[in-house]
């Protein structure tokens, strides 16, 4: 019995102690292998630093493709963000840099065509407090496609939505 309690006790460690992608101030650059897109994004803020690292997931995506792009950056420091991929497109990547005079972050994605996707589309609520950690995971049989979010200055954090929609076989 001490050895299973042994073993969950060291288990909770490791899964707690997060692959982050960046440090904190740092760049952070994340694409999923070919064939998958992101599945799972996982947050943490510092208040010290004012900025989140971050850590993703990935999952097998039906029919994608090998056509896929980065996109410019898409929001303005302190601006709202508001980005989907195209039509029969799945986010596949995420890309940003920190700035300390503005404690935000610039994005941009990368989109890779993917027409098993539906429209059956629709946007989470959002997944994050201000300041707070955070694991969001897509739907089962669902698939990203748009990310939004909105900076607020004096919490110098983003809170964050997505969109989501179905895939299927084809």
């Amino acid at each position: 019995m001490k050895k299973v309690a042994l073993f969950l006790f060291l288990t909770g460690l490791l899964g707690r102690a997060q692959g982050w992608q960046n440090n904190y101030d740092g760049p952070l650059n994340f694409n999923c292998p070919a064939g998958q897109s992101i599945s799972s994004i996982t947050s943490e803020n510092s208040n010290h630093h004012e900025d989140r690292r971050w850590d993703f997931g990935c999952q097998a995506t039906f029919g994608q493709s090998a056509e896929c792009y980065w996109t410019n950056y898409v929001n303005d420091f302190d601006q709202a963000l508001l980005f989907e991929c195209p039509a029969e497109h799945v986010m596949a990547g995420m890309s940003s840099y920190h700035n300390n005079y503005f404690e935000d972050r610039r994005w941009r994605f990368y989109c890779c065509r993917s027409p098993c996707v539906t429209r059956d589309c629709h946007w989470t609520s959002y997944v994050n407090s201000f300041d707070e950690y955070f694991t969001w995971t897509a739907p089962s049989r669902s698939v990203l496609v748009g990310a939004q979010s909105y900076h607020q200055n004096h919490e110098e954090d983003r809170r964050w939505r997505y969109k989501v929609c179905v895939q299927y076989r084809c």
